[in-house]
């Protein structure tokens, strides 16, 4: 192996295979690393106070206190209270209500999710304070933020988004650029270990992002690529400060106009979104036929527009209009499988539509996929009582009621199926539980009337 004369030491030592651009021994290395650490400890004895981070952390604990005195959960804040505390919500934001864009970075949802914001962003938020200066980190950090949430936004319209992730990711797209580009304090010795630490928390915290739920990620991406961008436009710690305030300009009319550009994109390509809240109010004001007008338009226009369909839908159903109502619910339904809610939506509408071998089919597909959740066999139930296949529609009903006993519906039609099968004994006592829960139910009470006639 090829030997290396240290440029800080002069002594020869064998560099790593492959790396063809470490030009200090090691020693040397370890102790420029130590000494960048330390001068950046250093420079945070001497801040005695981060006021930008503690302000930042302090306006999103207020705002989270503010939200649980109003009576909202600690631990899960539903969509719709997140919404009326500023989260960002395509239907509004894209009609006019931008301020939600900014707003939403200081909603969060529960404790949790705040707690792991606030950590990252004491952390992640001092470092840049001390490498940016107090303004250019703002700066970044509302650039990331606001593009995160447009970002967030255009990828999901109708999902509530909420939180400071998408500043945070810029934060670190901001770091890894600078440091990168060396534009850190010349006496600060920062080297590729801090940006290998940046780059582990961005790709571990996309990966998390990706594989929970109700993350959502576009902001995170979002967020990241503004910061990058801002960090490769901040003018570096040694410059001169007419240079500086320069180029600090430039990076504030590319901000603006970047942040503006993306808005009306985000409002061009999801116009059909924007157009929802006047729909549901000629819905609200009963001009049903006109609201099927507008919807029918939209669809035609952006046939992958789940919403749009499931809401003809809905007004095909309160119309009795059942070929119509599959019609519409079945594009939702094949754009987002997955979605409960277009599930039962379809099933039912099959099954109102006396379609019953399409729903026992369709409700089949769901206890597969689906075998926790009861309202699937509710509906397989349903369709072979449609058949008036009872025989098979007591093991569908004894499924729901073991999976929620508490429940009276499962209860209620386990025994009609029990009735339609001429199994009154079954029956009888199946009501007689039901009464015992819920002693005022009429339809039990008739039930066990039916029964206990039948079994004499």
């Amino acid at each position: 192996m090829s030997t290396r004369r240290c440029v800080l030491c002069a002594r020869e030592f064998e560099p790593p295979a492959g790396d063809a651009s470490n030009t200090a021994c090691p020693d040397c290395h370890r102790a420029e690393w130590e000494a960048g650490q330390a001068a950046l400890s250093q420079e945070s004895a001497k801040s005695q106070s981060f006021p930008v981070t503690v302000a930042l952390i302090a306006m999103n604990a207020l705002v989270f206190a503010i939200m649980v005195l109003s009576g909202v959960s600690a631990f899960l804040p539903t969509p719709q209270q997140a919404i009326a505390f500023g989260a960002d919500f395509g239907p509004l934001t894209l009609n006019g209500q931008w301020w939600r864009l900014v707003t939403s970075m200081f909603v969060h949802f529960g404790i949790i999710h705040i707690g792991l914001n606030m950590w990252c962003l004491w952390n992640l938020g001092r470092t840049s304070e001390i490498l940016l200066g107090r303004f250019s980190f703002l700066l970044a950090y509302f650039a990331s933020g606001i593009f995160g949430s447009i970002a967030s936004v255009y990828r999901n319209p109708l999902g509530a988004g909420a939180g400071a992730s998408g500043a945070i990711f810029g934060m670190a797209g901001v770091l890894v650029t600078f440091v990168y580009l060396k534009k850190t304090p010349a006496h600060l010795q920062i080297n590729k270990k801090m940006l290998g630490s940046l780059g582990s928390f961005i790709f571990y915290n996309l990966i998390i992002g990706a594989s929970i739920p109700g993350i959502s990620n576009a902001a995170h991406v979002g967020g990241l690529v503004m910061g990058a961008l801002v960090g490769t436009l901040l003018p570096a710690a040694g410059a001169s400060e007419s240079s500086r305030r320069t180029r600090l300009s430039f990076v504030v009319a590319f901000c603006a106009v970047s942040l503006f550009a993306s808005g009306a994109a985000a409002k061009h390509f999801r116009s059909s979104v924007a157009e929802l809240p006047s729909i549901q109010r000629l819905i609200a004001q009963g001009k049903n036929d006109e609201a099927i007008a507008r919807l029918q338009e939209i669809t035609a226009r952006e046939p992958q527009f789940a919403a749009a369909h499931e809401l003809l839908a809905k007004l095909y159903l309160s119309a009795g209009d059942y070929p119509k109502a599959i019609y519409a619910l079945e594009k939702p339904n094949a754009s987002d499988p997955s979605n409960t809610t277009y599930q039962r939506q379809l099933g039912s509408a099959y099954i109102a539509a006396k379609q019953f071998d399409q729903a026992a089919a369709f409700f089949q597909k769901l206890v597969r996929a689906n075998p926790r959740d009861p309202r699937n066999d509710l509906g397989l139930g349903a369709a072979y009582m449609g058949l008036q296949q009872y025989d098979a529609a007591i093991p569908a009903f004894s499924e729901a009621l073991a999976l929620d006993p508490k429940s009276p519906a499962p209860q209620f039609a386990l025994g009609q199926a029990q009735l339609k099968a001429g199994r009154f004994a079954d029956a009888k006592a199946t009501y007689q539980r039901l009464l015992a829960e819920f002693p005022s139910d009429p339809r039990a009470r008739a039930g066990l009337d039916a029964a206990s006639r039948q079994s004499h």
